[in-house]
């Protein structure tokens, strides 16, 4: 069904951007949909401006595509091929940014990752996209700040971009799994980060990229 309900005028490309995004992970709008600017407008009560500055933002998570004289559409599914070498690639970066950040972690960031953890239960993992979305902040919060502790700007940006993808790629799934493994794996990360063990939480990383992978892409 439908969400046809107004939205209010406070943040207001930001809260369009997310009733955009729960519709798309919910499959309300399906992959491949044709997403009609002026129709959509109509529906949430508010002027093109806003919604197409949600749309661009929807473009740069991956989660809708753009095409000169065609418009909007809901990004189709990745495919297996595509999951893997995006892993790949994370898995040529991030685990060195781990390293980089345990040797560089204050208390406070330590204090930060450890929020994002109890934001990563099992509990939140399930159900429509108002459900999981705690969790995949969280997530992605997690994975930015290493790379904002690493000092590296270049490489934040890069892997801020990547997770997008896989945020995209896995909420598209009806079927969450995996979250004790991820909770485990995410809290071997921090542990090792915080007691300035670069080896331990560069293979720390790696483990856990290699599990989300298989879980994700088997």
């Amino acid at each position: 069904m439908q969400d046809t309900s107004t939205v209010q005028r406070v943040g207001l490309g930001e809260q369009v951007r997310a009733r955009l995004q729960a519709r798309i992970m919910d499959r309300d709008l399906e992959p491949g949909a044709r997403l009609n600017v002026d129709a959509l407008a109509r529906e949430m009560a508010v002027s093109t401006t806003p919604l197409r500055e949600a749309l661009a933002a929807l473009v740069a998570r991956g989660l809708v595509t753009v095409e000169p004289f065609v418009g909007f559409s809901v990004a189709p599914l990745p495919d297996a091929d595509f999951l893997r070498d995006l892993y790949d690639t994370r898995l040529h970066i991030e685990p060195w940014l781990t390293a980089q950040a345990a040797l560089r972690l204050t208390e406070g960031e330590a204090g930060l990752l450890r929020a994002c953890l109890a934001d990563m239960g099992a509990h939140v993992r399930r159900g429509p996209w108002q459900t999981h979305r705690t969790h995949a902040a969280a997530d992605e919060a997690f994975h930015d700040l290493i790379a904002k502790a690493s000092g590296n700007r270049p490489a934040r940006q890069a892997l801020a971009a990547l997770n997008s993808q896989v945020h995209a790629s896995r909420l598209y799934m009806a079927d969450q799994q995996g979250a004790e493994n991820t909770a485990r794996e995410h809290e071997a990360i921090l542990d090792a980060m915080v007691r300035h063990d670069a080896a331990g939480a560069r293979a720390a990383m790696a483990e856990h990229l290699e599990g989300s992978r298989e879980r994700l892409a088997p």
